[in-house]
């Protein structure tokens, strides 16, 4: 039995990137806001498991709580996060090297004028893309301080944080 999870796949890694980028306030994020973004973007159900949200996050606490679970058994979460990292970083550098995107100090910026009206077009066709979980991948996570006890790397437990 073939089990295919979207989380492998580097085509579908640049996909869920360059819409995230193109749908963000500026075309830009950090580099971790997007590994945030990509993560709940594939996992959302996990974000119920935070104890608490991050306070741009808790807002939205009733649509969160309303994401459906998925029938699989999720395995550990920092584990997964650190395997799509490697899956992220060479999509990056891919996307990068076709001049798609520009890395400058740790933050990604999306060239707009190198997308296909193809690729933006099944942008605006994607319902994902129109629904509220993604609204707030790209307009509420942005607005997630990522350091210290209560921001996002604190709070969801994926990543080290540093206090200050």
């Amino acid at each position: 039995m073939i089990l295919y999870h979207p989380a492998y796949d580097a085509y579908h890694c640049s996909y869920r990137i360059l819409s995230v980028l193109y749908f963000v306030n500026g075309n830009y994020l950090s580099k971790e806001m997007i590994r945030f973004i990509d993560f709940y973007y594939l996992y959302p159900h996990l974000l119920k498991r935070m104890v608490s949200l991050p306070r741009p996050l808790n807002y939205k606490k009733k649509i969160i709580d309303r994401l459906d679970d998925p029938f699989e058994i999720t395995p550990n979460p920092k584990v997964m996060f650190y395997e799509l990292g490697k899956t992220q970083e060479s999509v990056l550098r891919s996307l990068e090297s076709k001049s798609i995107i520009s890395l400058d100090n740790r933050l990604v910026k999306l060239n707009c004028g190198s997308l296909s009206e193809k690729i933006i077009d099944s942008f605006k066709s994607d319902e994902f893309l129109s629904g509220d979980l993604f609204k707030i991948l790209v307009e509420s996570f942005p607005k997630v301080n990522l350091n210290g006890p209560n921001g996002f790397k604190a709070k969801s437990g994926l990543m080290e944080f540093r206090y200050g």
